[in-house]
């Protein structure tokens, strides 16, 4: 008797392990493609908490351009990697407003190893469908991000319109036009889970600010 209590203790321990692990905010990194058109640019984003690092990559795997976000100050710095500069990024974008309709179905999709949902955000008035297959994985950082860089294209203020999407990341997002033509296009093609450096998310020893006549 008293070793099944022990078994049902332990099992039921690493049940709550395991449910815990599970809700466990996002740490790691993400790498994804970003298409427009015949352009074709690599993007990293390391996540450790309220930070995130977005690398810009040349088709080499050279770090072009990075980004430092950190969602709980609601600041952007910006850092120039060839020429050891930062800069701070002022958020002075008014957020835009329009009317969009939201669909969350049930066709589902594997997209670099999560299975994901499809939704869709459309607007006639702004000319744009957005279809995006989403995965769950506790992604608290993406809509804290997406409100911090305040970005003025469709594949962020779209997703910013779906209510309930707290925790999720979108593996794949297709823009299109009303008449089915592809604007842009954003593919996961790499998830990783696993501790990041705090060392990722400040400005490295050795930059200088710039700063703006």
């Amino acid at each position: 008797m008293k070793g099944s209590i022990r078994t049902l203790t332990v099992a039921c321990g690493l049940a709550a392990l395991a449910v815990a692990t599970q809700a466990q905010s996002f740490e790691g990194t993400i790498e994804f493609t970003k298409t427009t058109g015949p352009v074709v640019t690599n993007y990293k984003y390391y996540v450790k908490g309220d930070h995130v690092r977005i690398e810009e990559l040349s088709a080499r795997g050279n770090v072009q351009g990075i980004m430092l976000v950190d969602n709980r100050d609601r600041t952007v710095t910006a850092l120039s990697p060839d020429r050891k500069l930062f800069m701070d990024v002022p958020n002075m974008r008014l957020p835009k407003d329009f009317k969009a309709e939201v669909k969350k179905t049930t066709e589902m999709k594997d997209i670099a190893g999560y299975k994901c949902e499809k939704w869709t955000v459309k607007s006639p008035s702004e000319d744009r469908l957005l279809t995006y297959w989403v995965a769950q994985d506790a992604f608290d950082f993406f809509i804290p991000m997406l409100e911090t860089l305040n970005r003025k294209d469709e594949q962020a203020l779209f997703f910013l319109k779906i209510d309930g999407a707290k925790g999720v990341f979108p593996m794949l997002g297709v823009e299109q036009k009303a008449d089915g033509s592809e604007v842009s296009r954003l593919e996961v093609t790499k998830v990783g889970r696993g501790a990041q450096k705090p060392e990722l998310f400040q400005v490295p020893a050795g930059f200088t600010k710039f700063e703006r006549n």
